[in-house]
Formats: structure tokens, sequence, C-alpha cells
């Protein structure tokens, strides 16, 4: 009998897919899908307000009070992008394996959604920090190395970072710094300055716990106060490859995956499944105060 996937509904495809999405994700703990409700197709905006800050005046016995008009402002956030997959299941194929075709396919189906997803994220921690934020020379990115006595080396960036975040009234806790795996490597060799994750357990009772989200991915160590995380698909343009770091889910992001369908094809003894994916981000003003990056060749 040929094997049916009809029956694998779309409600129980889009829970796996995402749910495996959530699991590999690094970028997506360092996000906000406050908004995610509000996505019905491409090209949606939404008009999120943004609060304005209440100002603090001098005062003396007898004075007046003078009360200020708040003006809440609108910010939007534009769903933009869409992405679909598509693959079948061989008969042949489902014979033969006697593990679940749903789950194994749900797996693989997310691996390819979470390079979309993830780099998207960086891309957009990337493009709406401010460039005041660009802890680099001049604005112009630069090959760092390992050292810790230049002020070229990664130790030296991180800690203008930290100072910026600092100056900004940034929360210590919950802050964070995404690198690429040769900023890694970096950072391997500078034992002075960089705790291991295999090492944290004493270091963090030190510090009060003062970690990032809780659950965290992929920590690879902590530096300056930074948990830092390895990821492949940083944002990078013409050689450079922008690093950000951030304190808590400063990037809103909202996603749906929509249509998610299985089918029996025609002109084959296959079944298969394909999915939409509707997703767009940005980065409220507020927000921008604690995000921005570190740029290296």
């Amino acid at each position: 009998m040929a094997n049916d996937l009809s029956a694998f509904n779309a409600q129980a495809w889009s829970k796996r897919i995402i749910a495996n999405i959530d699991q590999i994700n690094q970028a997506l703990q360092f996000a906000n899908t406050d908004y995610e409700g509000e996505i019905q197709g491409v090209g949606d905006t939404v008009q999120v307000r943004t609060l304005g800050t209440p100002t603090v005046g001098a005062w003396s016995k007898g004075g007046t009070i003078t009360y200020q008009d708040l003006a809440p402002t609108k910010e939007p956030m534009t769903i933009s992008d869409a992405q679909y997959f598509a693959f079948k299941v061989d008969d042949v194929e489902k014979a033969q394996n006697d593990l679940s075709a749903l789950d194994l396919y749900a797996q693989r189906a997310a691996v390819t959604l979470n390079n979309t997803v993830e780099s998207k994220l960086w891309t957009l921690a990337a493009t709406y920090a401010g460039t005041a934020l660009a802890i680099s020379n001049g604005g112009t990115a630069i090959t760092l190395d390992a050292g810790t006595s230049t002020t070229t080396g990664i130790y030296q960036l991180i800690v203008k970072a930290r100072t910026y975040l600092s100056k900004n009234n940034v929360p210590e806790t919950g802050r964070w710094l995404a690198v690429d795996p040769d900023t890694t490597a970096l950072l391997l060799q500078d034992t002075v300055h960089f705790i291991k994750a295999g090492n944290l357990g004493d270091a963090m009772v030190q510090n009060g716990n003062a970690g990032g989200p809780s659950g965290a991915l992929g920590k690879i160590g902590r530096i300056a106060g930074f948990d830092v995380y390895e990821s492949a698909v940083l944002y990078s343009n013409g050689g450079t490859v922008y690093m950000p770091y951030g304190q808590g889910n400063p990037i809103s992001y909202a996603a749906q995956l929509r249509e998610v369908e299985a089918i029996r094809l025609e002109t084959t003894f296959a079944s298969a499944v394909r999915g939409l994916l509707l997703h767009g981000g940005t980065v409220f003003a507020e927000d921008k105060k604690r995000l921005g990056y570190i740029m290296r060749k």
C-alpha cells in the first residue's frame, strides 16, 4: 500500500518544525516575539506604540508643578520576508526506515529554516544598531589579534562595548556577545580574561549568577561581563563580519509558519510536505541603546 502522509495535518507539522527551530536557533534567545500574533501576510506593517520618557524637575517649597504632555510614538515593524520549504518522502524510504518520518523530516526542515531565521536576526542586529555603536578603529573594520596588550586585541574591543552599555545605563545582568568561529579561536587563546563554559560554575557563583537568558543555548564562555555565544551565520558585508552584542532581548521579531500542508504526489509514489514562512523584525529606538556590534575582517 502506498504511503500517505496526509494524516500528518498542517498544525502537527507546524508545531514540530517550530519546536525544532527554537531548540537550535541561538539568535532567537536575544529577540522578543511580543507582536507575533499580528502577522497576516507579506507586507503587513505592525504599528507599535512606544512610550516617551517623563522628565524630572526641581522642586522647592511653595513652588508650582508643571505637568508634562505625554506623546507616545508609533514605530513600524514590517513583515518583509517570505521563504518556503518543500520536500517529498518516497514510499520506498518509508518502508525501509523504522524511524518516524514526521520527526526526521521535521528536524531537517527546521535546520534549513533555522539558518534563514538566525541569519535574518543577526542582520537586524547589525542593521538597526546605530553607527555610534560600531566598536572599531574610526568606523573601519579591523583585523583582530589575540593579544591583550594592543588596541586591536579582541579583549580591548569587548571592553569598549562594555563601556558603551554602562554609559547608557544598561543593566549589567543579561549582557551577551555573539562571535564568529575565527573570533572564538582568538578568545580561546586568551587564558587571562576569557572564562570557558566548562569553567563557568565557580565564576557564576562568584558573580552572583549574572548570566544571560534562562536556559540560554550555545554559550561558549564569559568575558568582561558578557556571556559569549558562537554563530557561523553572523551578518557579513564585503569580508567584514559584524559581531553583535547587547543586553536582554532588544530585537523585535515576528514569524509565522503558514500554509503547512502534506499532499500526495500524482507522478510518483511519494508524499510531499511544503510550508511558507512569513517573518520580519526591527529594533525600536529605545532598544537601540542596548545593542551594538564589533566589526572585524
